[in-house]
């Protein structure tokens, strides 16, 4: 029997890390398979399905992280993150993923997937190097108060097993597995999953794989679709002055638009911060909160009206208006003329 106790976070110093929903989908599809109440425990931690379908989706990381810890419990399996982590495939990463299994050999795509992570998740540390006879690939999240995150690590080296016997074969089996938390219960458990015995309180999680196998040629790569995939990634990362208060605001109005009742309350939690002090350093930028919502939902709006297939209707349940006429009525006053004037444009 294994009990959930909620991590408390201290307030983060700069943006609140963000990571990708779809990374979570193959322990959605481990809860759905063992008939287990995912919605609830969905609902508690601030994710819907629909944000773990769509690729592009942000969710902050320490939901992410606390998300797993509860997944665990619920499935009352302490090896839970291990066993999800086997299912994992490149398209759970989406175009990171797609980097990865297109490179010629595993040590190349672990180095790109280093370079290019921080498109895909925030708050995390990867470092690929070479150490005598081998490839060692290091991971840690970078907030120490981001605990407990033992499912977080056991879930992603056994995903990054999973990615990389499947790009690469078995040049992509580790020869060694280090864990940066104490030997649980399970030990043995845990070695069956991974394949290999981890080592246990280390200062870091890694995987060692053999240098000569991971330096072996697997595939002609195709430098077109490498140059398209590097130019989305680009594209993705997150700005270098993300940490503006006002900008990380708006930032997470539009990752909760449509989602759910986007309140100050609701971002207050996410920033760690009380809602009081929120509205409070966005009057001191001279700006409020429910002028950012409106701004947002405008931006999104005229984007959402070049869709002609789009209805008033659709566009305006996305938005998080109460109906049409609220949307029509808003973007009028916000804009100066109707919806359908927009589209005309």
């Amino acid at each position: 029997m294994i009990r959930y106790i909620a991590p408390v976070f201290e307030m983060p110093r700069g943006p609140v890390p963000l990571i990708r929903a779809s990374t979570l989908s193959p322990v959605l599809r481990m809860l759905d398979r063992g008939a287990l109440p995912a919605a609830p425990l969905l609902a508690r931690h601030k994710l819907t399905r629909a944000q773990l379908a769509d690729p592009y989706s942000q969710i902050p990381l320490h939901h992410y992280v606390a998300f797993l810890e509860e997944a665990a419990v619920t499935a009352g399996d302490p090896v839970f993150g291990a066993r999800a982590g086997t299912s994992f495939s490149a398209t759970d990463l989406g175009p990171v993923g797609l980097i990865f299994a297109s490179s010629a050999t595993l040590k190349r795509g672990l180095a790109r997937m280093a370079e290019v992570l921080n498109a895909w998740q925030d708050g995390t540390s990867i470092r690929v190097e070479v150490q005598d006879t081998y490839l060692v690939w290091t991971y840690r999240l970078e907030d120490p108060t981001l605990w407990p995150r033992r499912q977080d690590a056991e879930y992603t080296l056994s995903a990054t097993i999973a990615l990389a016997r499947g790009a690469f074969g078995a040049a992509g089996r580790p020869v060694a597995l280090h864990l940066e938390h104490d030997a649980p219960p399970e030990a043995a458990a845990l070695a069956r999953a991974f394949g290999t015995a981890p080592k246990f309180g280390r200062m870091a999680n890694r995987l060692l794989f053999d240098l000569e196998a991971a330096e072996r040629v697997q595939r002609a790569e195709d430098s077109g679709l490498m140059a398209i995939l590097s130019r989305h990634l680009a594209d993705l990362a997150p700005p270098t002055d993300a940490a503006d208060l006002a900008q990380q605001v708006r930032r997470l109005i539009r990752l909760n638009l449509g989602q759910r009742p986007v309140t100050v309350t609701l971002l207050a939690d996410v920033l760690h911060m009380s809602p009081r002090s929120l509205q409070r350093h966005l009057s001191d930028l001279g700006l409020s909160f429910r002028a950012l919502v409106q701004e947002a939902r405008l931006e999104m709006g005229s984007a959402r009206l070049r869709d002609r297939n789009a209805s008033h209707s659709e566009i305006a349940r996305q938005l998080g208006y109460a109906d049409s006429t609220s949307f029509w009525r808003a973007f009028k006053r916000g804009t100066g003329k109707p919806p359908s004037r927009h589209r005309e444009d």
